[in-house]
């Protein structure tokens, strides 16, 4: 990876997505699709093999595939990494990092404010193998602090811009509080992309995501990554290698073609969806609207000290409630009614029904998942049509 990275040392995001980890072949001039189970066996393959060291070269996914592997160099250079995996899914990537470092008896600390698989792993599955999920507020700094010091913590968890609530966490605070107490400091950063922030350069150890979602862009695929130091990089790799949730060389092919189109998207639906955060806030039938470039969002200023783009999610309140929500996604015709998000297509969903659905109506209000919530991904339809199609959606509540 050193002769990549010192390439493209001092260029700028969009150039590395474009070119950095891309491993051609001969005359090609994309790195190719090792369709492959296996490779052939030599000297340096057999040395590593034996010796137990990461990423033998003899079988694919769970120890080594070359498409992967030209992921992996490129995300780790867009996170200012020293190296990173890739895995099947998203959550495939959540657990098999939080569970390196997780065993009985051990604490996570992390908020409920987090995407619903995550917490419905984290209360169905870590809890059962007898690791202490404590929750509390990653807005509330000293709460942070004071669970991290009445006892020994191994990991601090949270969300770059929070899923779907849309609050920035502070990471440079958290990472040093992460730093004095002696736990791991793990970020999912789906939301705001590797073109908008760097956890790690905020002090982070580790940062996740489903590159399902922008990273890919094109919903037509699953997996997810984690970036980190070679060190905590090559720990994990042994949960994946053990635990399986390996990416496919083709899903690897797709997101590295995702990759290097992210800033354009990135660019393009985060201006649309600020114009639009901006049209559905002065709304009549609009309650309230969530959107980190939003003056009117508490996280505003540290939105826009700590990320370079508030990102292309946008959540709103419809008056009326849930009913007037679902008669709302079901008018729309640019946006699609569909889970998921950061694909080139807009997608329209009520967390109530989807990533929170297994919530009762009290713990959603308590969480500030408001009755009418909607979750919009925007895409790259252009605005005007975008706000026409909500004009007429809107107009039939």
């Amino acid at each position: 990876m050193s002769s990549d990275k010192e390439r493209f040392r001092k260029t700028k995001k969009g150039t590395r997505a474009v070119h950095s980890g891309t491993s051609p072949s001969k005359n090609s001039l994309n790195t190719p699709v090792y369709q492959s189970s296996t490779f052939f066996l030599d000297d340096n393959a057999y040395d590593m093999w034996m010796n137990g060291k990461p990423r033998a070269p003899v079988y694919s996914g769970r120890y080594y595939n070359p498409t992967n592997r030209a992921v992996e160099r490129k995300i780790a250079h867009l996170e200012g990494a020293e190296d990173a995996l890739v895995f099947s899914s998203g959550m495939a990537a959540i657990c098999t990092t939080l569970l390196n470092f997780l065993g009985q008896g051990d604490r996570l600390v992390t908020t409920r404010n987090l995407y619903g698989g995550t917490l419905l792993s984290l209360d169905q599955d870590f809890v059962r193998f007898g690791i202490d999920v404590h929750y509390i507020d990653v807005k509330d700094l000293g709460a942070v602090e004071q669970a991290l010091k009445e006892k020994e913590t191994k990991v601090l968890y949270c969300e770059t811009v929070t899923n779907p609530l849309l609050e920035v966490s502070d990471l440079p605070k958290l990472a040093s509080l992460a730093k004095k107490y002696g736990a791991v400091s793990v970020v999912d950063s789906t939301f705001a992309t590797p073109i908008a922030c760097n956890p790690i350069e905020h002090g982070f150890d580790l940062v996740i995501h489903s590159v399902t979602k922008m990273l890919n862009g094109h919903s037509d695929l699953l997996g997810g990554t984690v970036a980190g130091s070679t060190e905590m990089i090559n720990q994990i790799w042994y949960k994946l290698r053990n635990f399986g949730g390996s990416m496919d060389p083709h899903q690897a092919s797709l997101v590295e073609r995702g990759i290097k189109t992210l800033q354009i998207r990135y660019e393009r639906s985060t201006k649309t969806a600020g114009l639009l955060a901006e049209w559905l806030e002065k709304h009549p039938k609009i309650d309230k609207v969530i959107y980190p470039g939003l003056k009117s969002h508490k996280d505003f200023e540290l939105s826009k000290n700590m990320m370079s783009g508030s990102g292309n999610m946008v959540s709103f309140v419809v008056k009326g409630g849930d009913e007037a929500g679902r008669r709302l996604m079901d008018n729309t015709k640019v946006a699609s009614q569909a889970i998921s998000l950061g694909g080139v297509e807009s997608l329209i969903s009520m967390p109530y029904t989807t990533t929170h659905a297994s919530w009762t109506q009290e713990d959603r209000l308590n969480a500030g998942i408001d009755l009418g919530f909607i979750r919009f991904s925007t895409g790259l339809e252009d605005f005007d049509d975008l706000r026409d199609d909500f004009e007429q959606a809107l107009s039939s509540l």
